[in-house]
């Protein structure tokens, strides 16, 4: 399989799993009572992810029209750095939670509707800028940035865990799963590809097939944001670890009747 074999693969789950799902879970997230501040923050990297996903498909059909791809593409930049910087606030968020719960619990209402706005102005404006110095050192700088504040919202709280009693152990599960997911989702999806495209840039005769899974793995990064979804609804992951459970619990029995009957 070729790298346009490939990339039409991943287009196709992205438009026949990843668009249907992404439009699903913006309805639940409008009709289902969750916390406001991350499911604002996740509304908003939804509707970045859906922007970026109609994008990807109206991207072969601009091929050749260089003003309709250009814009595109750009559109495209922007909103892959809206996405970013929401999953950033996703992780920073859950973090204040477990770390400053009465101070955060005052000033979480203030500050969304700003940090939202904030994110989409900064992303219309940088992203044009990221994707001309693509090489350079400021489009490295932001990049790399957000993997040092995923590493340390996880161990700060990690370590604030247990020092924090007025929280849940279940609003703490489903934060580090979320933390979990954010992290996992940087260093599959975007690390890789930035660290070829600012090295490897220039050795794409010996190094093409790493750029091809390179490229893949970030076309897959809206496709990892739904599982944030889980950890949203409170009782969802609870309820899945007991369906597990019980799965297993079930098939060990059946293997063990099976075994006796023998």
């Amino acid at each position: 399989m070729d790298f346009s074999d490939s990339l039409s693969v991943i287009i196709w789950v992205n438009v026949r799993f990843c668009l249907p799902f992404t439009f699903l879970l913006i309805a639940l997230c409008c009709l289902v009572r969750l916390d406001r501040a991350p499911v604002s923050y996740y509304m908003n990297l939804l509707l970045s992810n859906l922007v970026q996903l109609i994008i990807l498909i109206a991207l072969p059909r601009h091929s050749d029209y260089h003003w309709k791809h250009l814009v595109s593409v750009h559109i495209y930049a922007c909103c892959a750095l809206a996405a970013l910087c929401f999953r950033m606030a996703i992780a920073l968020e859950r973090c204040f939670l477990i770390s400053f719960p009465l101070p955060y619990s005052v000033t979480q209402t203030k500050g969304l509707l700003i940090v939202c706005v904030f994110v989409w102005m900064f992303s219309l404006g940088s992203g044009p800028v990221f994707l001309k110095f693509l090489h350079g050192l400021l489009f490295l700088i932001f990049a790399l940035l957000p993997g040092p504040v995923f590493i340390l919202s996880l161990f700060w709280t990690l370590k604030s865990i247990n020092t924090n009693v007025s929280v849940s152990s279940e609003e703490t599960d489903r934060t580090m799963g979320m933390l979990l997911v954010l992290l996992v989702n940087y260093f599959v999806s975007i690390f890789p590809a930035v660290i070829y495209y600012i090295y490897l840039g220039d050795f794409n005769r010996y190094y093409f097939k790493i750029a091809d899974i390179f490229l893949t793995l970030f076309l897959l990064g809206p496709c990892l944001d739904l599982i944030l979804f889980v950890f949203m609804c409170k009782g969802l992951t609870d309820k899945l670890l007991l369906r597990l459970c019980s799965c297993r619990k079930e098939t060990s029995e059946g293997s063990d009747l099976s075994s006796s009957s023998v």
